[in-house]
């Protein structure tokens, strides 16, 4: 429960923007009191259709009336960081969906500007909270893996759901990604720790534009990861696999189940069998978990977003740190923008993407 109030707007009137809403709701003291959008019309829609008192087009507007103390930035990535800056100056708190921005150097401008004024930025890195993982950091935490020996990341790409309509996710070859490629990479940063190299393979950007294979070493601070990103794969999976010394952690991130391997020091044939049966029995046990929490209400879909919104609102009650600091969005698109370098062939320039955003 929180201990104050927190005021709460909205910034971007789409499909993740309803998401974080249906989450806010649910928190006791949080009340969402604005939305804005560029497009007045979808604002005032989502106003309504999600019970918001007010809807804005302007952010100033909005941050002069309401002054509200937390604002989530739920828009195409390259307006993050003026958007950030703008309601940082104003008094809010920031909680951006990722990537944090799509240069480094608007990174540090966000992060600057909330120690300037005094604010808190917290990241959309929210696998890092779905129950899944949550459960793995238990694990690991308590050395139930031993030493962590390498950690490896697949990320499908489902394109029939990714082709929105203009959504700014298929602009190009490399929009899906930043908006997928996120994920895998902060998932095996939070094992290997930051990457000391980025070691990029792909395959050249196909005739029609899209760029479908994509495979990343990252030599880390504490063990090696590697990523592998694909468009051609099916089905769209979407998995971690955890290495350690004692046993393996096997993470199906789209059906949030959990397998560990373990060596057990039996008879050769018992052992055999049991690293078969051993698994099939977790995987039905996480299964039937996972059913019954849907089943229940007490698991909805992107459940991390909600564990990552509610972890953030505790850390500003409570002093702590955010739970994703503009530091941990940073360090993911440093990466991100090095592996698209590596693929452009290009130097690691820093240009931003043009997108516009009207208030």
């Amino acid at each position: 429960m929180s201990k104050r109030n927190n005021r709460v707007a909205l910034i971007g009137a789409g499909r993740i923007a309803a998401v974080h809403r249906g989450f806010i709701r649910g928190i006791a003291g949080a009340e969402v009191v604005a939305v804005c959008d560029a497009d007045a019309a979808l604002a005032e829609t989502f106003a309504s259709e999600k019970g918001i008192p007010n809807h804005y087009t302007s952010i100033d507007e909005m941050m002069s009336a309401k002054q509200p103390n937390i604002v989530h930035i739920c828009t195409p990535p390259a307006t993050h960081a003026n958007l950030a800056i703008r309601v940082m100056e104003q008094g809010a708190n920031v909680f951006v969906e990722k990537p944090m921005a799509m240069s480094v150097e608007d990174c540090d401008r966000m992060i600057e500007t909330a120690e300037r004024y005094g604010r808190r930025i917290c990241v959309d890195h929210n696998r890092l909270m779905d129950p899944v993982m949550q459960k793995v950091h238990k694990l690991v935490a308590k050395g139930g893996l031993g030493d962590i020996v390498t950690v490896e990341a697949h990320q499908g790409v489902n394109p029939p759901e990714d082709d929105t309509g203009g959504h700014w996710s298929v602009a190009d070859a490399f929009a899906p990604l930043y908006n997928l490629g996120p994920h895998p990479l902060y998932l095996v940063e939070a094992f290997s720790g930051p990457a000391r190299d980025i070691i990029v393979q792909g395959a050249p950007i196909a005739s029609d534009g899209v760029l479908r294979e994509i495979r990343i070493m990252l030599p880390g601070e504490k063990c090696d990861a590697f990523v592998s990103f694909s468009m051609g794969a099916q089905p769209y999976l979407n998995h971690l696999a955890i290495y350690g010394t004692k046993a393996t952690a096997r993470v199906n991130l789209n059906t949030m189940t959990l397998v560990v391997e373990r060596d057990r020091k039996l008879p050769k044939m018992v052992a055999k069998l049991l690293a078969n049966l051993d698994p099939a029995a977790q995987m039905v046990q996480a299964t039937i978990s996972v059913t019954l929490a849907v089943l229940l209400r007490r698991m909805k879909t992107y459940p991390g977003i909600g564990n990552t919104i509610r972890a953030f609102y505790r850390s500003l009650d409570e002093g702590d740190p955010s739970p994703n600091s503009g530091f941990s969005g940073r360090e993911n698109v440093r990466v991100l923008r090095a592996i698209e370098s590596a693929l452009r062939k290009d130097p690691p320039a820093d240009q931003e993407r043009e997108i516009t955003w009207n208030s």
